[in-house]
């Protein structure tokens, strides 16, 4: 495989998006959009990788050092926004090493998938072209540039749908986008991009024509439009976050896994379930959570990241659960909150249990051992822990440790007041 750096475009403003937030940090299926860019990427074995940042340097330099810790992602600078040929050129200008070939993508195209990147790869060690152009046929191409290409399949050109012709509008194979490229060839010929006179801007797509020109050879690889689209509005991001929602269940359905309703069900694509375990309607499962085999999650049920369930365990209707840890064979049945515990085996927790885990300051843990029962309506005021064995009587608010094999009762003694509202009404 050729050594490959790849360059993620990603200075664009966003505007569209109406938001402080940098576009590309907006999240699809649980995490920011250029993650997905970047994780195809590495699943692809493409490790060398630069971000070409703007305004937002800052901003991603942070999210790369949290999400990434520990890998030397680069980032060179556009300090102005002057087209994607601008872009490559102030990457290519920049002190940072690059490889023999460049993968360019741009960070706010999700969808790309490890094997497209596998592929165009594949075809450019294969083939020995001066570079690929991924490219799809559309039914409506209208507003994308057109593939026009010579009598043996090699691209000439991009046209754009302002300059075209009558007979290039009618091309409906269209640039996606994504291109790599020898980067001998690239460092010589994006200096002759020039500005466009309309948007005042240099474009990469001109690279092709001029390549072309001098000889290199462009070759197409077609890829799925749904893959390569990019999102430049709120109403993207959600078509965004929906198709990759759709894969993700279908996945998930195909590896033993019963999901009752399509529609409803909300998994981010990095959660692990096990197999003959059924997520019902209007469930939501987020992060890095992990779901063991035979399990039954309940309608309205919200499992957040970092949650770990054991085997054939219960999730009832309208329980959250938050960064815990919940042993084997162990019930949530039903209006309860879960957070920072960690539960053993075997253990039933009754209707309307709350794990106190915020005292304002601190996130603060509840630890509840094995074979435990929880009466309904019980109040852990974390930090505390439950020994093994143990029974907590319902409506209690546990502030203390429960040694193993005890009744914990926390609750005011019952008192009636017989004849009081006879008595009452005589006052």
């Amino acid at each position: 495989m050729e050594k490959i750096t790849a360059v993620i475009l990603a200075a664009g403003k966003g505007t569209r998006m109406m938001s402080d937030k940098t576009k590309v940090l907006h999240e699809v299926s649980g995490k920011p959009m250029i993650s997905h860019v970047i994780d195809a990427c590495l699943e692809a074995g493409v490790r060398d990788i630069v971000i070409i940042a703007g305004a937002n340097f800052q901003e991603l330099k942070k999210f790369a050092g949290k999400a990434y810790p520990g890998m030397d992602i680069k980032f060179a600078i556009q300090k102005k926004q002057l087209g994607t040929a601008h872009a490559v050129s102030a990457a290519l200008n920049s002190k940072i090493h690059f490889n023999k070939a460049v993968l360019i993508l741009s960070g706010d195209v999700p969808m790309i998938t490890p094997e497209t990147i596998k592929a165009m790869i594949r075809e450019f060690t294969k083939s020995s072209p001066g570079g690929i152009i991924c490219t799809s046929t559309v039914a409506e191409p209208f507003g994308y540039g057109r593939i026009v290409k010579n009598g043996k399949g090699h691209i000439i050109r991009i046209v754009e749908e302002k300059d075209a012709t009558a007979a290039e509008k009618g091309i409906r194979e269209i640039n996606s986008g994504i291109y790599i490229f020898e980067a001998k060839n690239l460092k010589k010929h994006i200096k002759s991009v020039g500005l466009n006179p309309v948007k005042k801007e240099y474009y990469l797509t001109d690279i092709a024509g001029i390549m072309a020109e001098n000889d290199v050879i462009i070759r197409p690889l077609t890829v799925d439009y749904a893959e390569t689209a990019g999102i430049n509005d709120r109403v993207q991001l959600m078509e965004a976050n929906k198709l990759k929602n759709k894969k993700t269940l279908e996945k998930l359905a195909k590896n033993g896994i019963t999901i009752a309703d399509f529609d409803t069900v909300i998994i981010d694509g990095n959660v692990s379930i096990g197999r003959d375990t059924v997520i019902n309607p209007f469930t939501v499962i987020h992060g890095k959570t992990r779901i063991g085999r035979g399990c039954v999650i309940g309608p309205f049920a919200h499992i957040r990241a970092e949650t770990v369930i054991g085997d054939f365990c219960k999730i009832g209707n309208y329980v959250e659960i938050k960064k815990s840890v919940i042993g084997s064979h162990t019930n949530v049945a039903h209006l309860s909150y879960i957070g920072d515990a960690g539960i053993g085996n075997n253990v039933n927790i009754g209707a309307g249990t709350i794990t106190c885990n915020y005292d304002g300051v601190n996130k603060n843990r509840t630890i509840i051992g094995n074979n435990v029962f929880v009466g309904s309506d019980t109040k852990f005021v974390a930090p505390v822990k439950i020994g093994d064995d143990t029974v907590i009587a319902a409506g209690s608010v546990i502030t203390e440790d429960v040694p193993a094999g005890a009744l914990g009762i926390a609750r005011a003694r019952q008192v009636n007041k017989e004849k009081w509202k006879q008595n009452r009404r005589k006052k």
